[in-house]
């Protein structure tokens, strides 16, 4: 098992994508330490072990995003630029639910290029190919994919969609997004255009 510290080998099994991702992405997951790490900043700054999770979930998929794009080139610290990227999307949720804002000077992450769902600008071209691709992932993915873009919580997005508990959600938001990702990685001519935005 690939450690995340082995950080060049990941990073190109990320970009070559297929199993390879997979395999990178799922090794990254598995980092205890730096999940908790994740956890507990969330939890030092007005959140519960819940959002902590959640936050890390977002980050691993935006920092995935990010390195698919050739937005971060390994210049750095992995582990660092993604516990970056989990601070800098809990302090916008922060911000944006209008919670206790976290002391330290913000201005130091506007550093980390970080795309979110709620800040991806698409081209009408590219919405047009998202949605037909949303569409291929059937109904609930579809709707999950679609509220987490419009920063529905996971107990509003577990509550819309009929799922138990906010647990469950994250794991089918997280599984909807491996799939999309998957049909995107089988069509080069679509990643290509989609890369482009």
């Amino acid at each position: 098992m690939k450690s995340i510290t082995n950080e060049n080998s990941l990073l190109e099994d990320i970009k070559s994508g297929g199993v390879k991702r997979q395999q990178a992405i799922a090794t990254i997951y598995r980092d205890s330490q730096l999940k908790n790490q994740v956890v507990s900043f969330v939890r030092n700054n007005s959140g519960n072990s819940e959002e902590g999770i959640d936050i890390f979930h977002e980050g691993i998929i935006a920092m995935d995003d990010n390195v698919r794009k050739d937005k971060y080139r390994g210049d750095g610290n992995l582990k660092a630029y993604l516990y970056s990227i989990c601070r800098f999307l809990w302090l916008n949720r922060l911000k944006k639910d209008k919670r206790m804002v976290y002391t330290e000077d913000a201005n130091t992450l506007d550093q980390v290029n970080v795309e979110t769902p709620e800040s991806l600008s698409l081209e009408d071209e590219q919405k047009n190919i998202l949605n037909d691709l949303l569409g291929r992932l059937g109904d609930k993915c579809q709707q999950i994919l679609e509220m987490w873009k419009l920063s529905y919580s996971m107990e509003e997005i577990a509550e819309k969609v009929g799922l138990d508990n906010a647990g469950i959600a994250r794991r089918q938001r997280y599984n909807c997004y491996q799939k999309l990702l998957s049909i995107i990685d089988s069509e080069p001519a679509l990643k290509n255009i989609l890369k482009s935005s």
